[in-house]
């Protein structure tokens, strides 16, 4: 007989999960606004660049880190799943940004940023659906 196993996820901890998720979604942004600024002619954005970057790296390690606690407390393994390979890509991001490899740091950082996109939104919907069952 299969056990139906009701989690709560509802907790303060899982409700930082879609936060970090959209901050992080902010944070990416933020970056084609930044690179753009800078091919148009405003030499300090690629400094704003880096600083989004790094916030960027440690806004994912935060929710990477938070989404194995979540985890560990009941959460659907496929958030931390999501979140560790996130983090993985974004830390690959940054290498490829700061040695010039732009053919490769472009195209990537579009993935990451339709990645939070769907990630933002199957996030929000696990965390309504944790709700409306309580």
């Amino acid at each position: 007989m299969e056990s139906t196993k009701v989690v709560d996820i509802a907790g303060a901890g899982a409700r930082l999960i879609p936060r970090l998720v959209g901050i992080n979604l902010a944070f990416a942004a933020l970056q084609p606004i930044s690179a753009g600024l800078f091919l148009s002619g405003y030499e300090r954005a690629v400094s704003v660049h880096a600083v989004i970057g790094i916030g960027l790296v440690i806004g994912v390690l935060v929710q990477a880190v938070a989404s194995v606690v979540v985890w560990r407390r009941g959460a659907p393994a496929w958030q931390m799943r999501v979140s560790l390979i996130l983090f993985a890509v974004v830390l690959i991001q940054l290498a490829l940004g700061y040695n010039k490899v732009y053919w490769l740091h472009v195209p990537i950082g579009v993935g990451l940023f339709g990645w939070l996109i769907r990630l933002r939104a199957r996030v929000a919907t696990l965390w309504l659906a944790a709700g409306a069952q309580s």
